[in-house]
């Protein structure tokens, strides 16, 4: 057996464990490591969801609210902009008055030609 050797000593073979043992250590340290990342990751990834969730809650909420609101909005738009309204306002508050079917004069517009003049 000249180039084997073999040392079968304790101090040898002690070391040999040691250094077994150490890797082992650093292997399980590691995996622990991936394992407590991976369910901090995970359970953040969980509670990110559920945040996300009760964020699109108040936003669709606020979104029929709106809707309400516009829906109401053109209510009242179109009650305001109403002729008899318009009207009643313009005798009431200004004053004014219908002319008489006599006072009225309707202008008949010129047709326009298409090209240039």
């Amino acid at each position: 057996m000249k180039g084997a050797h073999v040392n079968t000593r304790a101090g040898n073979i002690g070391t040999f464990l040691f250094m077994r043992s150490r890797r082992s250590s650093l292997r399980r340290y590691v995996i622990a490591a991936l394992i407590v990342t991976g369910t901090i990751l995970y359970v953040g990834g969980k509670v990110k969801i559920v945040s996300l969730g009760y964020q699109i809650e108040a936003l669709q909420h606020e979104k029929q609210e709106l809707e309400r609101e516009n829906r109401s909005l053109r209510i009242e738009a179109s009650s305001l902009s109403s002729p008899a309204r318009i009207e009643e306002i313009a005798v009431k508050r200004l004053g004014m008055i219908r002319p008489e079917k006599e006072d009225i004069v309707v202008v008949k517009r010129k047709k326009e030609t298409a090209g240039p003049r």
